[in-house]
């Protein structure tokens, strides 16, 4: 930078995505880069008064909606009131039932065909717990300890957490040390029936070797040629699992070259590079004959540790490995408490679990409350208790986990499709406990709802594994914004739980039974406007924050990009459904519950559609749309069913 104005300054500035030059109230911002990466494209901006004004009314706006909540004469006290009055019970419909089913995910028992075989060169246990922890670099540059890189190999190839009774860790050594036995293990998942028979799977897998023909050609060449040159939603499910197929043996093949096992730092690399042994030639050297020299020596010695039983000398080698890396690893090497807590937080499996326990506890305690509604019996309140004892314990569990993904990745947990999931699941269940005091029914209904969100994260289509950030999503506005409004969904979530089981309320409702379900359903539909008041105000926070967060680190406020333009029409759909009560004729509680059901749908697009369906800054996908899940008419056609139904009975029970 120079400018003459004041006696001649003159500095150095490096501009780049979240790093911006502020400078006599003018702001410059990376806009993009040339093709060559050689040179770089910048924007100015010159707006101080502008831009105060703005964050003062964004500000005011927040501070507004915060006080609407705590006023005493605000619509959301009246409803608390409302509820203090009717000091009625929950009600609860054994409708969860058929959702509980869905979660219930099997995990199927395969053996390998050559089990024993494998059996008897299966790695020492405590020297691969050894070499788990070696660090490794993996494709996107994080280092992490040998044990994160082995699990996602392992979940990727087989679709399971071990294989063959062997930790990851065990296998993946195997794969290096031995490919030519491992090659003809059948170990690499297939979901499409007619590829199964087109290679010949066994109970739904198949080996490396299956994959070749007698003259060694590649089966699948022609027919992943064929599927990548189709748009995503050209692709059928069968070129699909093909593409996957692919990807599964490749991700072997680059583990029986050693690709995967980039372990050594270059020492003073500017990029913190590290290689594998394979690619000695990047060292001097004095380095480059151990580099090379030291993969070699340990398989050797693998080999005859396997033979002898006695793994004092493999354990030696690694050692070595090991003191190399902490030598020259430098200042990008994890601290040994971070590692041990990451390998931890890999065998803890810790969501995976939470949602079959809180699918569990959620409906026991729905089943429980149903009966106290029916039969008022005081020990089953003691039960529902203790039951939301647990449930506690469980969000504590999840908030620790949540802690350690935070601190083992070095950012917010929240940066990408599964961490966000995983996020909006803990926030639904701390619903469920802000509203615990005016019914039990927000617990074990959120219980619910954190069990089907977990569930979805856990999906093929999620991938868990923590990934660094990118540029873009290196700023303190990631922990802000994100965390605002996407707790927003859990909320509006919430709002549509409770929606669907009013509706349901409605179809139940009988001449006997009229007084007290209404009584109840009027509650839940109080609860039900809190809940959405709240997520509209987080949301439409969030979607200031966002505008924020944008006109810091690129200079605009707002470029209608998909998301921002979803995330406007959540703020609108809302905030018409808030004030429908002013409208005679559509302030009536069943159309708002219904709106509140249906209206998720608005959410959803914004999280699922816009994330993996549309192109833009906040995209997950290329831009070319997949085809619809065939679950997702089904469901929609079953809530359409149930309002259907529900304002048939509503209508009728009114007449009488």
């Amino acid at each position: 930078v120079m400018d003459n104005r004041f006696g001649g300054v003159e500095f150095d500035q490096r501009i780049y995505m979240n790093n911006v030059l502020d400078y006599d109230g003018y702001r410059l911002f990376q806009s993009s880069y040339d093709q060559d990466e050689h040179g770089t494209i910048l924007s100015v901006n010159h707006d101080w008064w502008g831009t105060g004004i703005t964050y003062a009314g964004y500000a005011l706006m927040m501070v507004g909606m915060v006080l609407t909540l705590i006023s005493r004469k605000s619509r959301f006290v009246t409803l608390i009131r409302k509820i203090t009055d009717l000091k009625v019970k929950s009600v609860v419909i054994l409708f969860i039932t058929a959702l509980i089913s869905s979660s219930s995910v099997a995990q199927h028992n395969h053996n390998a065909p050559r089990a024993a075989e494998m059996k008897e060169v299966t790695i020492d246990l405590d020297h691969s717990e050894k070499f788990s922890r070696l660090l490794v670099q993996d494709q996107a540059g994080r280092i992490k300890p040998i044990h994160t890189m082995a699990s996602e190999i392992v979940r990727k190839v087989t679709g399971k957490e071990e294989f063959n009774w062997e930790t990851p860790t065990q296998v993946f050594i195997g794969m290096m040390y031995n490919p030519v036995q491992w090659r003809n293990v059948a170990m690499i998942k297939v979901y499409n029936p007619e590829l199964e028979e087109k290679l010949g799977a066994t109970d739904h897998y198949i080996s490396f070797v299956d994959l070749f023909d007698e003259n060694f050609n590649y089966k699948l060449g022609e027919e992943v040629e064929i599927a990548k040159r189709k748009k995503p939603a050209e692709q059928s499910k069968y070129d699909k699992e093909v593409l996957k197929v692919d990807e599964r043996a490749n991700i072997c093949f680059m583990v029986y070259q050693g690709a995967m096992l980039r372990v050594f730092p270059k020492f003073k690399d500017p990029n913190h590079s590290w290689f594998t042994s394979t690619e000695y030639q990047q060292f001097d050297n004095h380095d480059s004959l151990f580099v090379k020299a030291i993969i070699p020596l340990y398989f050797s010695s693998v080999s005859q540790s396997v033979q002898e039983g006695n793994w004092a000398k493999a354990d030696s080698v690694l050692k070595h490995i090991s003191d190399y890396q902490m030598k020259f690893g430098g200042e990008v090497l994890p601290p040994q408490k971070k590692i041990d807590l990451e390998i931890r937080y890999n065998k803890m499996q810790l969501f995976k679990k939470l949602f079959r326990y809180y699918a569990l506890v959620g409906f026991i305690m729905l089943v429980l409350l149903f009966i106290d509604i029916v039969v008022s019996v005081r020990w089953i309140r003691i039960v529902v208790n203790i039951l939301t004892a647990i449930m506690f314990l469980m969000f504590l569990m999840h908030a620790a986990g949540l802690a350690i993904r935070w601190y083992v990745s070095d950012h917010a947990p929240w940066s990408n499709g599964y961490e966000a999931m995983i996020y909006i699941a803990f926030v639904t269940v701390l619903v469920g406990f802000i509203f615990a005091r005016m019914t039990k029914i927000a617990v074990a209904a959120t219980a619910i709802l954190a069990s089907l969100i977990l569930m979805v994260a856990h999906l093929n289509f999620m991938d868990p594994e923590i990934t660094p950030l990118v540029p873009v999503l290196k700023s303190y506005w990631l922990m802000i914004h994100v965390a605002v409004i996407t707790g927003s969904y859990a909320f509006l979530g919430f709002g549509a739980i409770l929606g669907l089981m009013n509706l349901i309320l409605l179809i139940f409702t009988t001449t006997g039974n009229k007084v007290r379900i209404s009584r109840a359903y009027q509650m839940l539909t109080y609860i039900n406007e809190m809940t959405v008041t709240i997520g509209l105000f987080m949301a439409a926070i969030g979607t200031f924050l966002g505008g924020v967060w944008a006109n810091e680190s690129w200079g605009r406020y707002w470029g209608w990009d998909p998301k921002e333009t979803w995330a406007l029409v959540i703020v609108l759909f809302y905030a018409m459904l808030l004030h429908l009560r002013f409208i005679p004729k559509a302030n009536g509680k069943f159309l708002f519950n219904t709106l509140s059901l249906f209206g998720f749908s608005t959410v959803i697009m914004t999280y699922f559609g816009v994330n993996y369906y549309l192109s833009g800054l906040h995209s997950y996908a290329k831009g070319d749309p997949v085809p619809i899940p065939t679950y997702v008419p089904i469901t929609l056609g079953v809530a359409i069913l149930i309002t259907i139904i529900a304002y048939i009975r509503n209508k009728k029970m009114a007449a009488k």
